[in-house]
């Protein structure tokens, strides 16, 4: 299901063209699963991916293909949202704090419904349903067996479908 990676030999272009080409690649697919674990804070996904591709330039094994190197930018991501989750210097805002704030969005029901699953599930309807993995390479990514993968997939349909009325 990965069929949209392009493999990259780094041999091919010198180091600046080859991350160039690489940050374009991936730049929208980390900052969706950075967005995911977010539920949305733009801040916090730009720090989450500025740090995954920062992670990539220091790595000193970096993998070779493009579909090793999306697998390793997804989980990196992954690894990275949750420490910065962690983080205890975190602080909540209340939206009247931010009520002077215009921001140009367009409200999307579904989406906010899916923001509103547990972490599990958010992230299986994402690889699945936005990305195109296979509930197997989900599975690889999230670190759980395949038919768990279906279990938070059959979970959040039936929490979407309850939500919005479908």
């Amino acid at each position: 299901m990965i069929s949209s990676v392009i493999p990259l030999e780094r041999e091919d272009l010198p180091e600046t063209d080859w991350f160039d080409q690489i940050y374009e690649q991936y730049f929208e697919m980390i900052y969706k699963i950075c967005y995911v674990y977010f539920h949305g804070v733009k801040a916090d996904c730009e720090d989450a991916v500025q740090t995954v591709f920062m992670k990539y330039l220091e790595c000193s094994n970096r993998p070779n293909t493009g579909e090793h190197t999306k697998a390793w930018l997804i989980l990196t991501a992954k690894n990275t949202c949750k420490s910065m989750l962690k983080l205890k210097h975190r602080s909540h805002h209340e939206l009247e704090a931010a009520s002077g704030i215009s921001v140009g969005f367009e409200y999307n029901e579904a989406l906010h419904e899916i923001m509103k699953l547990p972490e599990k599930e958010r992230i299986a309807v994402y690889l699945c349903l936005y990305e195109r993995y296979s509930a197997a390479e989900a599975a690889k990514v999230i670190g759980c067996r395949e038919n768990t993968v279906y279990s938070h997939l059959h979970r959040a349909r039936k929490k979407l479908m309850k939500a919005l009325g479908e």
